[in-house]
């Protein structure tokens, strides 16, 4: 099958450090390939991808500061994409709802793949384009999208192969993502301080929130900043903890940072909050409790669970191969190709 592969422009595919939406085209374009699909990815172009790319910004917006209207560079990135649609079997963009305005000016078909949780007008647009082939990734999410009729909902995967698993549990607690307020990263240092537990604390420190409220709560002992990690920093970071806090009170569809976290056998340990509990199976890939009084008391149990039972919940439900067969299903349906005479 001819596949193109629509990421954003914001940063490379897949990306250095931070990215979900990028590292989930990467992944896939890469498990599709070894599948023998013919493979298009539009993304920047410093990206590394297996099979062809095409651009229409040499680096992510997010790296350039002379390219100030993301949007636009996005729109002008779509109108590449469907000058190329007729090369292609099916289209799957990833970039918000922004392909609407193009599908159906060309024949070949676009499976949308929704990565937030969608704002009102997001909707309407839905709406006015019910032929739409949309795939969410989180029942969670499918809330938000009340009378949208939804091909499929296809969690996140990761290459779980990729995430050194420990069996042993660690001596300190995680806090991984932005630092944002609806995050929660006060709120996991005040947890871990509550619970005599030392923290770790990972994630690009450029905001003004980090730097008038977390950056004071940083010691270098209880509570440490380590940095934006890369893949393999990730990795052992996640694998050496005794669990993750994840207590975001934002409005995710599904945080790829609760699967890399499983999938080194490190439980989770969060507000059941949008998608968590349907992610983080209660007792298996963690512990899901209403408060964060809650999550203090849990925070010296959680080392109980069996690690293996994390890692092997993480394996079968959100290894990348589990995702890609999900999006292969759509795009049969969809581009609803001839036989194969052989």
């Amino acid at each position: 099958m001819r596949i193109a592969l629509v990421s954003t422009q914001r940063t490379a595919v897949p990306p250095e450090k931070s990215g979900s939406v990028e590292l989930i085209v990467g992944l896939m374009a890469r498990e599709l390939v070894q599948r023998g699909h013919e493979v298009t990815v539009f993304a920047p172009q410093d990206s590394r991808t297996p099979t062809r790319l095409l651009s229409v910004l040499p680096t992510g917006y997010e790296h350039d500061p002379t390219v100030w209207d993301w949007r636009l560079a996005e729109f002008m990135q779509l109108g590449l994409v469907y000058e190329h649609a007729s090369e292609f079997d099916v289209i799957n963009s990833h970039v918000y709802c922004y392909a609407l305005a193009f599908t159906r000016l060309v024949r070949t078909p676009t499976v949308h793949t929704f990565h937030v949780c969608p704002t009102p007008d997001f909707v309407r647009f839905c709406h006015v384009h019910p032929e739409g082939s949309y795939v969410l990734i989180s029942e969670f999410q499918r809330t938000f999208f009340a009378g949208v009729p939804v091909a499929a909902v296809i969690p996140n995967g990761i290459d779980t192969s990729s995430y050194p698993f420990s069996s042993k549990p660690g001596s300190y607690l995680v806090y991984l993502g932005d630092f944002r307020a609806d995050k929660g990263p006060l709120e996991a240092i005040r947890v871990a301080r509550a619970a005599g537990i030392p923290i770790r604390l990972a994630g690009p420190c450029g905001s003004e929130y980090f730097k008038d409220v977390i950056k004071p709560e940083i010691d270098g002992r209880n509570v440490d900043y380590v940095g934006e990690v890369d893949h393999d920093a990730k990795a052992a970071l996640l694998s050496e903890a005794l669990a993750l806090l994840f207590l975001a009170r934002g409005l995710e569809a599904c945080p790829l940072v609760l699967l890399e976290s499983m999938a080194c056998g490190t439980p989770v340990l969060a507000i059941g909050h949008g998608p968590v509990s349907e992610i983080v199976k209660q007792g298996v890939g963690g512990i899901c409790v209403d408060s964060v009084e809650a999550v203090v008391t849990e925070a010296n149990q959680v080392a109980n669970l069996d690690r293996r039972a994390v890692r092997r919940w993480a394996v079968e439900r959100f290894d990348v191969s589990q995702m890609v067969d999900g999006y292969l299903r759509i795009f049969d349906r969809v581009a609803q190709l001839p036989e194969d005479p052989r």
